[in-house]
């Protein structure tokens, strides 16, 4: 019995890995799942629907070896919310990180001070994606749930409790809540006071190592496992990934960009920035996860190929238009920010815009600028890390955005760093199987990880380009900062007049 199954609990779908003992994959499942938007700024998900989905991929991957898996440890969305009722009922969805209809509270939180002293003490910064925020929505919207529900957890913790019986989380998972002190890496006492909450309704910690159990007999039968199956906590997808890709201290900067995006790096201390540009979230007292999430990475260039060339033109078609223009775009600026935006700006009311049109720009331009923008604004979920950990040596990247050579240079370029490109996809699912092992006492750290990552190729910045970049990156900020007091009318006037945009 010598298999470990590492799973990955996205917001679009469940993957599964199955591994032999020696970290070697054997085979890959993912199962899709639906979001829920039948509101404005909703974006729920049935925890039931992704339960089964988990439990075909268990059961299919167990099915591969005989059931013969001696670990299932895991990586997860971060900043879900369910509530659980009394006898264990289900009170509401999963409410995802995308979810954005406590953006008021937020705003109130920004103007009465509360937004910067949860930033402060848990290193969350202020938006609605934290179930901090969705915590106080609820509580103005929906008392009466509010005052129902028993115990507040995220869709891991949910999975877990329903294959184990035991509701517990880890530090990662619990600091994207915004209720976990910086630095006493416990619930903060002062913040549950301020928003009303009883930490009994919160989860017990553990490190993501932790053992929580054998599968509970019903599930082992039910997905052909054995009764000597344990239960690894894990831990966020956020710090699997970063870890995943050997990022282990702040040398390396970690780059992902999927649909949408983050720039991560591990420091040694808490730090926190006094313009919130970054979020701080604990695993323990001397690893500290620090990055900026954005919304807006691969679904632009989706929303891009489709609206300005076509349903018929494929991605590469794309690319293969963008690379026939210089560097900068001919002084055409894009901001990405179709859906709101994270990092760096921190406006869930942000909408995107092209800059500097005028009648000798063209399709070709409007592309580049496209891909440009979306790593300009990376580039600025990076600028507040740089500032505060020093410059990394490289970017290791990951991601369906970055597959091919002109956009790695074009991330070399912008970035004025060297790009190593990580051949491994699911570095989520190997840094949670490397859990399991610490957890097992197979291992007693996790540096081993390092020679498991396989690293494809390196990219160079191009100086001509870099130059060119370093003057037109300048107009980028000064613009998105001029336009920062307008996003709010203009998301106000969408709302008022919807049929307009249907």
């Amino acid at each position: 019995m010598d298999y470990i199954i590492g799973m990955d609990i996205g917001t679009t779908a469940s993957k599964g890995v199955l591994y032999r003992g020696n970290g070697k994959k054997i085979e890959e499942l993912s199962i899709p799942y639906p979001l829920i938007q039948e509101q404005v700024d909703q974006a729920e998900e049935d925890p039931q629907v992704i339960f089964n989905a988990v439990q075909k991929i268990i059961f299919d991957l167990s099915k591969r070896v005989a059931g013969k898996i001696k670990a299932i440890s895991w990586s997860s969305q971060m900043h879900s919310l369910i509530g659980i009722g009394k006898d264990n009922r289900v009170l509401t969805n999963s409410i995802t990180w995308a979810d954005n209809r406590s953006s008021q509270l937020v705003a109130q939180a920004k103007e009465n001070g509360l937004a910067q002293d949860i930033y402060q003490q848990t290193g969350m910064p202020p938006h609605p994606m934290a179930p901090v925020y969705k915590l106080l929505w609820i509580k103005e919207e929906n008392p009466k749930l509010f005052a129902q529900v028993q115990k507040w957890i995220g869709i891991k913790e949910y999975i877990i409790w329903r294959l184990t019986g035991t509701i517990v989380t880890d530090t990662t998972m619990a600091a994207g809540t915004g209720l976990l002190n910086l630095h006493t890496l416990t619930w903060d006492r002062k913040l549950l006071d301020k928003i009303e909450l009883d930490p009994e309704k919160l989860p017990n910690l553990a490190k993501p190592e932790y053992v929580v159990g054998k599968v509970e007999a019903e599930y082992v039968q039910k997905l052909g496992l054995n009764s000597e199956t344990k239960i690894i906590l894990g831990a966020s997808d956020g710090y699997l990934s970063t870890i995943g890709v050997g990022v282990l201290d702040k040398k390396y900067f970690a780059l992902n960009v999927g649909t949408s995006g983050a720039v991560r790096a591990i420091a040694p201390k808490a730090i926190v920035d006094s313009k919130n540009r970054f979020f701080c979230y604990p695993v323990d007292k001397s690893h500290y996860l620090l990055g900026g999430p954005v919304n807006n990475g691969g679904i632009v260039f989706e929303w891009a190929r489709k609206t300005i060339f076509g349903p018929d033109q494929t991605a590469e078609d794309f690319i293969n238009v963008a690379e026939t223009v210089p560097a900068g775009s001919n002084g055409l600026i894009f901001h990405p920010y179709l859906g709101g935006e994270r990092a760096p700006i921190w406006n869930a009311q942000a909408r995107g815009s092209f800059i500097g049109l005028s009648r000798n720009h063209t399709k070709p331009q409007m592309a580049r600028s496209v891909l440009e923008g979306i790593v300009f604004n990376l580039l600025g979920a990076a600028r507040g890390l740089r500032e505060k950990i020093g410059e990394p040596e490289a970017l290791r990247v990951t991601g369906g955005f970055v597959r091919s050579d002109f956009v790695r240079q074009l991330i070399a370029d912008i970035f004025n760093l060297p790009v190593v490109v990580i051949k491994n996809d699911q570095s989520g699912t190997l840094a949670a199987m490397f859990l399991a092992q610490l957890g097992l006492n197979e291992e007693d750290s996790l540096d081993k990880i390092v020679k498991e990552i396989d690293d494809s190729k390196v990219y160079f910045p191009n100086q001509k380009n870099v130059q060119v970049y370093q003057d037109i990156i300048p107009i980028y900020r000064e613009v998105e900062h001029d336009l920062d007091q307008s996003y709010d009318k203009i998301a106000q006037f969408q709302k008022k007049y919807p049929k307009l945009f249907e």
